[in-house]
């Protein structure tokens, strides 16, 4: 069997996605998707791979996790500091 970095993953849920791309990358997806049948049996299509790497690529990019984890925390803490009391509200 060949190597492959991706993951089996043609067994979730579809959605469809339109997206414009040079000829030359839709080529390589093509040839892209018959590699994963190579590899897996099972065709794919393009815009699984695309969903698949793009979520691969961004759980692997940590600067993005750290932001992302910052933009998160910085969404709960406002909605605390909302929910809290300031001393002048609680002084009347």
């Amino acid at each position: 069997m060949p190597e492959i970095l991706l993951p089996a993953f043609h067994v979730t849920t579809r959605t469809r996605v339109n997206v414009e791309i040079p000829h030359e990358l839709a080529s390589d997806l093509d040839r892209y998707k018959a590699f994963y049948k190579e590899s897996y049996g099972a065709d794919v299509s393009e815009a699984d791979l695309i969903r698949e790497m793009t979520r691969r690529f961004m759980e692997s990019d940590r600067e993005f996790q750290n932001f992302k984890a910052g933009a998160r925390s910085r969404s709960r803490n406002s909605r605390r500091v909302a929910a809290t009391p300031t001393a002048e509200a609680t002084a009347k």
